[in-house]
């Protein structure tokens, strides 16, 4: 007996091939380190957070070539149940970006200051005071319009809808989905490192469940946030003790969630890379570490995410030292403000 005629589901290296996991997992994981970088001083300035948007938009630009690939495939046949449950995996992880975008966004935007916020609102509708005052008045409005037109959000928030939509149409059908076979049901993917086949009924209900509430727009980032939230406030009686100062503690928590969001990245790359594993001799085709054109392309594209990486430091380190030039220049210190022109402070970043 063959060993290939215990395979049913056809290799797809296009879509969970090496290549296009490795630099998944590499412009995710890499994310983190520009928004731990903002945060060694606890604040998040506005040179900092542009650097942080590019990268996020990055980042869902990939994520939405992805999910669309999926969606053609499965129109024209291409695609199985099995590589649609890894693309989401992988769509999920592409989404934890957007909560690191959006954690430091309220920091941000919480430690703005009313003269800072002043300044903001009259660059936006001019000095008149009886346009700026009623807008400082009801601040909350103000942050939530500026917030629902916020491009990463928009675009994430649809990246969120369109992928619970994938998620409803593979789980509501499994065996019919895109060129799947009737035995790819028996094959399993991995759940918190727990393998479950496809056909489970208890994992379809849970998943119908998930993808129909984040299925409509800015609501799926609202109830992740008020979930994120909820989590955050059962540590701050124990931060509180730890901490008096309100910054330090915000800060605290940032990090703390940070470090769920690093922790949930990790379990998406151990399930995925298990599912492919278990599936290895029984069900998938090996072909998924074969080198194609669109292996090769994704960690080329890489370079993009990389390079949006290196530009958000550099932006940080002259936002740091224009910082250090704009106090020097207030104390009077004149000798500090041209050392730190020396090292390459801008204009730009104070």
């Amino acid at each position: 007996m063959n060993a290939s005629d215990n395979i049913c589901i056809q290799g797809n290296p296009d879509i969970s091939g090496i290549g296009v996991r490795t630099a998944i997992y590499a412009q995710n994981l890499l994310s983190f380190a520009p928004a731990l970088f903002a945060l060694r001083d606890g604040k998040i300035t506005r040179t900092e957070l542009e650097g942080l948007e590019t990268q996020s938009r990055t980042i869902l630009i990939t994520a939405f070539a992805i999910l669309v690939s999926a969606i053609v495939q499965a129109f024209t046949g291409g695609i199985t149940n099995l590589h649609a449950s890894i693309i989401l995996n992988l769509s999920w992880m592409n989404n934890t970006n957007l909560f690191i975008y959006l954690l430091l966004y309220f920091q941000h935007r919480t430690n703005l200051t009313e003269e800072e916020l002043r300044e903001e609102v009259e660059e936006m509708v001019g000095a008149e005071i009886n346009r700026v005052d009623p807008i400082l008045q009801h601040r909350w409005r103000y942050e939530a319009g500026k917030l629902c037109r916020n491009l990463v959000v928009i675009v994430g928030s649809v990246h969120l809808s369109l992928m619970a939509i994938v998620g409803i149409w593979l789980w509501s059908n499994p065996a019919g989905f895109g060129e799947s076979n009737p035995c790819s049901l028996s094959a399993l993917i991995s759940v918190f490192g727990i393998q479950i086949p496809l056909h489970s009924r208890g994992l379809k209900i849970w998943s119908m469940m998930v993808y129909s509430v984040i299925v409509v727009p800015m609501l799926n980032l609202a109830i992740p946030m008020a979930m994120f939230e909820g989590l955050l406030l059962c540590f701050q009686k124990l931060g509180q003790r730890w901490w008096h100062d309100k910054g330090r503690h915000y800060k605290a928590n940032t990090r703390l969630a940070l470090g769920i969001l690093a922790i949930i990245d990790i379990v998406l790359l151990f399930d995925t890379e298990m599912t492919l594993q278990v599936n290895q001799h029984h069900h998938l085709l090996s072909s998924e570490a074969q080198w194609t054109f669109g292996q090769t392309l994704a960690l080329l594209l890489l370079l993009v995410p990389l390079r949006d990486l290196v530009e958000s430091l550099l932006e940080q380190r002259a936002s740091t030292l224009g910082k250090r030039l704009y106090n020097a220049c207030r104390k009077g210190k004149a000798e500090i403000a041209k050392y730190v022109l020396d090292l390459g402070a801008k204009s730009s970043a104070i």
